[in-house]
């Protein structure tokens, strides 16, 4: 005896539809599903022979069209979507999600200019997790606050998504801070509002968006169940550790299902195995949702939770780290490469100036194979005072 099949619930809703003498019948075509198919289509009126016509035309009548499907009541529960993964071989041809080139921020406090950012070229894809580390004044957070909509940019360009945040207006600058970035701060008192609770807080940027409140709660649930928080829904901040208190933040950043995280400093206020905690968790959303992730951090082992750690020197992109994997099954090492960028700048590590005294004039030349560039310390050969006749020595006589 065969099984009898399922019925989804599209053929439930075509049912609605038909004539009450048809709603037991399965139609033709479908005795192997024993479901009702559509009603077969009306004939369509004929026009009377005439003379000189060896066939009659069939004359057009205009279909009835189709009721559409009733809208859901509610919007999905959980905003955040995984993400849809292209194809790797046609990622590599992609357009960036974030790019900036030859980007500059000038500040002016007084009657001095102080340079931040001097021509800062960055690309970095959909989905990826990237570190961006560097010494106190480097710019570093400068390059943050431009990317969460906080600072305009002096000059050059930078490019999100679609928004050209160098020519953007207040409005849409506003509309991007709201929906298109999350911004978690180091301090945590910039984070949370102290006298709010966990779900209150998740629920703050959500209600400033619009949102209802029925989706406001589900969403809040949802976060706090993916950062292992369910239970902690009710407490204030101050009732709350270090860790705990980031991730809140974390979900507060995510409230309004941003493409684009931002973290200044995450741990800087943690010890270690908080801090790992924090990295994990970010991490696990990266991979889990697809989210865009850019961390500003001094952390030591940051090349271990991201794709890749972006060093900043002096207002440039000077290098670029990745974590190689090793065949032994070890945590890897991480590999350290230079940056050229477009105007074919190039940072050298401190450490090399320092080696090489390489201060002022350098030389260059590529190698003989042909497969590397030399560069070696020079300084200025001494001009000859003589001059050839005519440019600055004794005429001719």
């Amino acid at each position: 005896m065969s099984e009898s099949p399922q019925r989804n619930a599209n053929d439930e809703y075509a049912r609605q539809f038909m004539p009450p003498e048809r709603r037991g019948q399965p139609a033709a075509g479908d005795a192997a599903t024993g479901l009702p198919g559509p009603p077969p289509p009306a004939a369509a009126p004929v026009a009377p022979a005439s003379d000189g016509v060896a066939a009659a035309q069939p004359v057009k009548t205009a279909l009835p069209e189709p009721i559409p499907a009733p809208l859901p009541e509610t919007e999905p529960a959980y905003a955040l979507s995984p993400a849809a993964w292209a194809d790797p071989d046609e990622a590599d041809f992609a357009p960036p999600y974030m790019e900036a080139n030859d980007l500059f921020k000038i500040y002016k406090p007084a009657d001095l200019e102080v340079v931040a950012l001097r021509g800062v070229d960055l690309a970095i894809a959909r989905g990826e997790l990237v570190g961006i580390v560097g010494a106190s004044g480097s710019g570093k957070t400068t390059l943050l606050n431009i990317l969460a909509g906080l600072e305009r940019p002096s000059a050059g360009r930078i490019r999100v998504g679609e928004r050209d945040l160098l020519d953007i207006s207040d409005q849409d600058l506003v509309a991007y801070r709201r929906r298109e970035v999350g911004f978690v701060w180091q301090a945590t008192g910039r984070n949370l509002v102290p006298y709010l609770n966990v779900r209150d807080n998740i629920e703050l940027p959500q209600a400033i968006a619009g949102t209802a409140r029925k989706l406001r709660r589900q969403r809040a649930d949802a976060l706090l169940d993916a950062l292992q928080m369910s239970d902690k829904g009710r407490r204030y901040p101050s009732e709350l550790s270090g860790g705990e208190q980031q991730r809140v933040a974390i979900a507060v950043a995510l409230a309004n299902n941003p493409p684009l995280l931002l973290a200044d400093e995450p741990t800087g206020e943690l010890d270690t195995n908080m801090a790992e905690d924090v990295f994990r968790m970010l991490q696990r959303i990266n991979r889990q949702f697809g989210i865009t992730v850019i961390i500003v951090t001094h952390y030591a082992g940051i090349a271990h939770w991201v794709d890749r750690v972006v060093r900043i020197r002096d207002g440039r992109i000077g290098s670029e780290s990745y974590l190689m994997s090793s065949y032994r099954g070890d945590e890897g090492q991480e590999a350290e490469y230079l940056v050229v960028d477009r105007a074919g700048r190039l940072q050298l590590p401190r450490e090399y100036v320092e080696q090489l005294s390489l201060d002022g004039l350098a030389s260059a030349g590529i190698a003989e194979d042909g497969a590397g560039i030399t560069l070696r310390p020079a300084t200025a050969p001494h001009r000859s005072r003589e001059r050839a006749p005519g440019y600055g020595g004794e005429a001719d006589n």
